[in-house]
């Protein structure tokens, strides 16, 4: 999983080896060179030898098969002036650079391929479990006899530095708060979406009753710039030693955020975009919990999204809903930050106290979930009355809450948690 620090070893190679090359070309600058052509002018400030840099950015057909272009990416120059040093890479003095840099010595009967793989054991590929239908085996792209280069190479390469150039990736401009009423240009309907999706299938486990596993394939529809991304996520999810099961699974959904005091929200959500995924919604308590932080799942539940799976995803850029700062979607994944969830208010749901509270359908949907806690015999009444009260404050005593019988964001956020499979009203 440390693909990060892997590629920081290879840069530092590289720019050893570069360093290398320059000792030795001025070396021969000031002998035999010199004897050959006197007059000749160096090279490495002449503008017509730059060496450029370009990321090719994939055209997507839009709407009226017009042709949109991603963001373009500056090209640069590494000749004149080298934008990385072998000191900027290690941390260590400049002076070092100047040492002359030589190949390691291997012990006898080793090669250089073998060497590298003792040093990042985690990044050697791994084996198809045995028994798996070919027709899965050549998803796995990221083992070791199905590895596919140029798939990893283009899951590697899609923006991570920042929110803005995810968003820029994906639409053309910085992170914002889209909303149902202000939709950015590449995405202003669901038929227009969907022409920048890719469906195809990837690997997974399927459990039966006995919890025997068994290998297939599914299909998922996401952005198709993210398509490479998804295929070495699920390689790598599949090829875990768990087998983790999967049994719901979905990506793009054109539609507005949804939730505990997100049923009134505008906000597009990031499935919309094709970036998110869903995996084992709720049937396997993987659903959404109000709070940040709070997890309430069974793990003893092969169904629960495990700690492994999570880090797979992390470790190819995409953020856990587990995270997100105003509630733990824990079935959810998205290539997008996570900040751009938020309630409409400061009070996402109804403060309720006895005369003040107008009867309504959010008192009623209160009771029904006391009741089922155990601190109401029935759920009839849509009035906030002293009963009422008296059950919400042993809830609260119980919960380590002021006992005051005011139903405010603390006190609804246990409430809605211990009862997060019931109906939302909010």
């Amino acid at each position: 999983m440390n693909r990060v620090k892997s590629q920081q070893k290879a840069l530092v190679s590289l720019v050893s080896v570069l360093m290398a090359l320059i000792l030795a070309y001025g070396t021969i600058g000031t002998s035999a060179w010199d004897e050959v052509n006197t007059e000749t002018a160096t090279y490495e400030n002449d503008p017509a030898e730059a060496v450029t840099v370009e990321t090719a950015v994939p055209e997507v057909q839009g709407e009226n098969s017009e042709t949109v272009s991603a963001p373009s990416v500056q090209s640069e120059s590494i000749v004149d002036e080298p934008a990385t040093t072998v000191a900027d890479v290690t941390g260590g003095d400049a002076s070092a650079a100047e040492e002359e840099v030589t190949e390691p010595e291997l012990p006898e009967g080793e090669t250089g391929e073998d060497t590298l793989l003792d040093e990042g054991t985690e990044e050697e590929p791994k084996d198809v479990p045995a028994d798996v239908p070919e027709e899965v085996a050549k998803l796995l792209v990221t083992s070791k006899q199905y590895y596919d280069e140029e798939t990893v190479a283009n899951a590697l390469s899609i923006p991570l530095e920042s929110n803005d150039a995810r968003y820029n990736f994906i639409t053309g401009s910085d992170y914002k708060v889209y909303t149902m009423t202000d939709k950015p240009e590449w995405y202003p309907s669901e038929g227009v979406a969907s022409k920048r999706m890719s469906t195809f299938d990837v690997p997974y486990w399927v459990m039966d009753k006995s919890g025997n596993r068994t290998a297939t394939s599914g299909k998922i529809t996401i952005n198709e710039v993210l398509a490479d991304s998804v295929k070495c996520i699920f390689s790598d999810i599949f090829l875990l030693e768990e087998q983790f099961p999967i049994n719901y699974l979905v990506g793009f959904m054109y539609r507005k955020v949804g939730g505990a005091g997100l049923v009134n929200s505008p906000i597009l959500s990031a499935h919309s975009f094709g970036v998110a995924i869903d995996i084992n919604h709720g049937d396997y308590d993987n659903d959404l919990y109000v709070g940040k932080g709070n997890d309430l799942r069974d793990r003893s539940n092969p169904y629960c999204i495990s700690d492994e799976v999570i880090e797979v995803f992390k470790s190819w850029g995409w953020n856990w809903g587990g995270e997100f700062d105003i509630c733990s979607d824990t079935m959810h994944f998205q290539y997008f930050g996570l900040e751009f969830l938020q309630y409409e208010s400061d009070e996402p749901f109804p403060v309720l106290e006895v005369g003040k509270t107008a009867k309504s359908n959010v008192v009623l949907n209160l009771r029904s979930r006391l009741v089922k806690l155990g601190y109401l015999k029935k759920a009839t009444g849509k009035k906030y009355d002293k009963d009422l009260a008296e059950a919400v404050k042993k809830f609260q005593e119980d919960n380590g809450l002021e006992p005051d019988g005011i139903v405010d964001y603390e006190t609804w956020v246990p409430i809605i948690n211990f009862t997060h499979d019931m109906s939302y009203v909010f």
